[in-house]
């Protein structure tokens, strides 16, 4: 018998390891790139290239995440422009378009295009495959204070310097990005600037104060899908006199948070430079104001939505109801406010239809049970089912109920009869 020693051993699992992660099983290891879409992408290279406009076209295929995420594909295109004129983004786009949605199989294509400045106009790298944001990124180029632009699906920066003012910065970038959030960058300051954030009473307390290392973020506005609520908008800076600036501050309008749009600004100030002791608070409240609870938004007026058919449901199992006792009644229906969704934190603002009767049934039987007992089984029948009972109220859900039908009922018995309620679900 032959005896392997153990340094052989050793030396052999040292060598079968080599040869694994060398790639004797590299094939099996690796997701392969979507099929054709090597090719795909090398053509629509080629035809980039082509363009008299282009001075270069790179390009490749990669996973998002090779580990998490391995069948996620991005084809990457980087075009470089050989002149300061941004019309080279209608020729890229048109090349794009023309090899349809699926110009790279299996992949996302993100395309970046770099445009030089020059003739007064800053350098831009964009998406060039969104007309609107080119056009975006045409107009703050533009401006006499931007150095550059950076534009794509994920947001839109612009680096500047020499800014004219806070105030005069953010009504430029404002009147050229429209409805979009920029991110304006000069220095150590960073401000987010959208339609509403900041506001004109903050900016000209900021330039009166002379702030600097500014870092203001626009937050969220109300959202009544968004269960997460909204952010709080946020501002920080250095300034001279943070305790005079502080006061100053508290008594600002927050012009957002007071029409109700957003949640109020909360203020961060510290020394120049960063130094001395920070004072916080909030825009427009006196200093050392509690946190307002106004992250959840402001009670909006209920408006009735349109529940047609669900009145129709709720009328239709109460009068059949009605009708299984044998005793004649008139049946009422009704709308109500009402929460959406089984997570609604008591936001009432949906709309549900309620039908309601008293039936006189002692009249024709001696007790209530005959009658009772023929309108739950008609409930049963409909598809509730008991959920409840209390203070001599019993209570009927439906599991699973049907768009625009019954979701629940309750039946009493009082001295004049047997009083129900059908409610429908909730429309939003």
């Amino acid at each position: 018998m032959t005896t392997i020693r153990p340094t052989v051993l050793a030396t052999l699992l040292a060598l079968l390891t080599v040869l694994l992660l060398g790639g004797c099983t590299r094939g099996f290891l690796e997701t392969p790139s979507p099929k054709g879409s090597e090719d795909a992408l090398a053509a629509l290279l080629d035809d980039l290239r082509a363009l008299p406009e282009v001075a270069r076209a790179e390009g490749d295929v990669d996973q998002v995440d090779a580990k998490d995420d391995p069948t996620h594909w991005l084809a990457r295109v980087d075009v470089r422009a050989r002149t300061s004129d941004l019309d080279v983004a209608a020729a890229v786009r048109g090349v794009v378009s023309d090899r349809g949605p699926s110009s790279v199989p299996g992949t996302t294509l993100v395309v970046g295009l770099t445009v030089p400045a020059g003739d007064g106009r800053a350098a831009v790298v964009v998406d060039p495959v969104d007309p609107d944001l080119v056009d975006t990124a045409a107009r703050l180029r533009a401006e006499s204070f931007v150095r550059t632009v950076d534009a794509d699906r994920y947001g839109t920066r612009v680096e500047a310097d020499a800014l004219p003012s806070w105030t005069e910065t953010v009504r430029r970038v404002r009147t050229d990005a429209g409805d979009r959030t920029v991110t304006v960058e000069a220095g150590d300051s960073s401000v987010e600037v959208d339609a509403l954030h900041p506001g004109a009473a903050l900016l000209a307390a900021l330039d009166q104060a002379g702030a600097r290392d500014v870092r203001s973020e626009v937050g969220t506005r109300y959202d009544r899908t968004d269960r997460g609520g909204p952010a709080r908008p946020f501002l920080r800076a250095a300034v001279p006199d943070p305790r005079g600036t502080a006061t100053v501050l508290a008594g600002t309008r927050d012009e957002a948070a007071q029409d109700g749009v957003t949640p109020r600004t909360a203020f961060s100030l510290t020394g120049p430079d960063g130094t001395g002791a920070t004072i916080v608070g909030l825009l427009g409240l006196p200093l050392g104001s509690a946190e307002p609870q106004d992250l959840e938004g402001p009670a909006l007026p209920w408006v009735s939505a349109d529940v047609s058919a669900e009145t129709e449901a709720v009328r239709s199992l109460a009068a059949e109801s009605v009708a299984r006792t044998g005793v004649d009644a008139t049946v009422t229906t009704t709308v109500e406010p009402c929460a959406v969704g089984r997570e609604a934190l008591g936001n009432e603002q949906g709309t549900r239809a309620v039908a309601t009767v008293l039936v006189p049934v002692y009249s024709r039987y001696p007790d209530a049970q005959v009658p009772f007992d023929r309108v739950t089984a008609t409930w049963t029948a409909a598809g509730l089912a008991m959920s409840g009972r209390a203070m001599g109220l019993d209570e009927w859900t439906a599991d699973d109920p049907a768009p625009h039908g019954v979701a629940s009922a309750d039946i009493r018995g009082t001295a004049e009869g047997l009083s129900l309620r059908v409610r429908s679900v909730c429309v939003g």
